[in-house]
């Protein structure tokens, strides 16, 4: 293997000072595209992609180099994604200075090597529960959740709507509360350390898939369990048969709703009698910016919780589709969906109409 050549001194100054930015201003992530005029450098702040700096062609290349050799990366092969993980020194205000490990993942270009730095979760997310500022509703769901001694529950959303973060804390809460439980996680990525909770990095694509590792798993005497995502029928299948057989599991999905998150598993063949004894609830959130004056400051989450009714097991078991699914949930007193919960944030001044129609759409 041939040796990696050392980075230029400016290279090391800019990739300091680029993480140092994206630290301070909270930046979950930093992304490095190459065009013809040079590289752009964006970093990802309360959700949106926002331009920070234009670097030549030529910084730019030494700077995802370096990046590369911090990642652990092959900087002689251009010509295939790469991902690692790498640690850095920040300096931080005051003269004082942090060390965080990120992740980091380059994408070959028709201009070069496109770089992209996922900072660490516990920078930007709130680790507590109660840190959330959940709705009530699902707030209340969740700590009962936390308290059964079985059941499924599906955290949905799309990329970004902070469905990790959630179970992440609802994790953090059992183990701080109930000592003594076996907490497992199965992860694609693992984004942060959970302390009392047993972590492992799943390759979905490689041998250590999340089936294969849950039906280890389920030999190692666990009590919680958490799956990344539920992504295909054999994962849902264990999963459910797990709830079923006295365990608590916690997994995301993508879906649009709790409906549509049902219909899903539904549509994976799972038996319906099996869905309505296994489910505890399904949570739906999405994240919107709040308003600080003039502009926007931090997210806070839009988000509803669906537990089983008489009406939504009469629903599933005739195996009814999304909107049914959805209209049965509609019709329950107990149950506010994703546009009230993000009305009363606008009703209560904390976002406004504009973020609630970018982040949930125009009403129908």
């Amino acid at each position: 293997m041939p040796p990696s050549a050392p980075a230029a001194p400016d290279a090391l100054a800019t990739v300091d000072r680029l993480l140092r930015d994206a630290v301070t201003a909270g930046a979950s992530d930093i992304h490095l595209d190459p065009s013809a005029d040079g590289v752009e450098v964006r970093m990802r702040r309360d959700g949106l992609l926002q331009h920070t700096e234009q670097l030549s062609a030529e910084a730019g290349r030494a700077a995802i180099a370096r990046l590369m050799v911090m990642g652990g990366l092959l900087t002689y092969r251009l010509d295939v994604p790469q991902e690692g993980r790498m640690q850095a020194v920040v300096q931080q205000g005051g003269g004082a200075s942090r060390l965080i490990e990120a992740r980091v993942a380059v994408m070959p270009t028709t201009h070069g090597l496109r770089a992209v730095v996922r900072l660490p979760a516990e920078l930007t997310q709130p680790r507590d529960l109660e840190a959330l500022q959940l709705p009530p509703r699902v707030l209340d769901g969740l700590r009962r959740f936390a308290d059964a001694d079985a059941g499924l529950l599906l955290v949905t959303g799309p990329a970004g709507s902070g469905k990790t973060t959630t179970l992440y804390a609802l994790l953090e809460w059992i183990a701080q509360r109930h000592a003594g439980l076996s907490i497992i996680s199965l992860e694609d990525p693992v984004e942060r350390d959970l302390p009392g909770v047993t972590q492992i990095e799943v390759r979905p694509f490689g041998e250590l898939t999340y089936e294969r590792a849950l039906k280890s798993v389920l030999r190692q005497d666990p009590q919680v369990l958490m799956l990344g995502e539920i992504r295909d029928r054999a994962t849902a299948s264990i999963a459910v048969q797990a709830a079923l057989s006295g365990h608590r599991l916690v997994s995301t999905m993508h879906a649009g709703s709790p409906g549509g998150a049902i219909a899903r598993l539904l549509e994976m063949g799972l038996e319906p009698y099996q869905i309505t004894s296994a489910l505890f609830g399904v949570v739906a959130q999405r994240l919107l910016r709040r308003r600080s004056g003039d502009g926007y400051e931090g997210r806070i989450p839009a988000a509803a919780i669906a537990t089983i009714d008489a009406e939504l097991r009469r629903c599933i078991l005739q195996r009814d589709d999304e909107a049914t699914l959805q209209r049965a949930l509609q019709s329950s007193d107990a149950y506010q969906d994703l546009r009230a919960s993000a009305r009363t944030l606008v009703e209560q001044g904390v976002t406004d109409e504009e973020e609630m129609t970018r982040v949930m759409g125009a009403d129908a």
